[in-house]
């Protein structure tokens, strides 16, 4: 049977809703939404070894350790996803509310999640502190 790319596209934003409500509510999510072979791809240094989160469970654990580093953490897509029918791909920018010891930190980046038969395959992101008007804050 043949997936139409009416039906790609609608499991590509249900998945990228899906993952943000994960992150923002509901790290039990991952277990519904996250294939049992699952790979996390880290752009930067975050604390965690990629290879050891690598199915649902572990993307469980996952999120709520991170969670756990801050106060508060929500997360907004204003704009996107952007679904990549014929590479199952969905991406798009976010940006995310925090506190850290009662201090506001915002953050900015982009995501890429890779799908297959419904599922979460792989994930890419890509974030950095932003500036109060969301731009990325740099050095200096």
């Amino acid at each position: 049977m043949t997936t139409s790319n009416a039906d790609l596209y609608a499991t590509g934003l249900r998945l990228w809703s899906q993952w943000t409500e994960m992150w923002n509510r509901d790290p039990a999510l991952a277990r519904s939404i996250v294939a049992e072979r699952f790979v996390l791809h880290l752009v930067t240094p975050g604390g965690v070894d990629p290879r050891t989160v690598d199915g649902p469970v572990a993307v469980e654990r996952w999120v709520i350790a991170h969670r756990a580093k801050f106060q508060r953490l929500t997360f907004h897509t204003g704009c996107g996803p952007y679904v990549d029918v014929a590479a199952g791909v969905v991406a798009g920018p976010w940006f995310a509310d925090t506190s850290v010891d009662g201090t506001p930190r915002p953050v900015c980046g982009i995501d890429a999640i890779a799908f297959r038969d419904g599922k979460i395959t792989e994930y890419w992101t890509l974030s950095r502190e932003a500036d109060a008007v969301g731009r990325w804050a740099t050095a200096g």
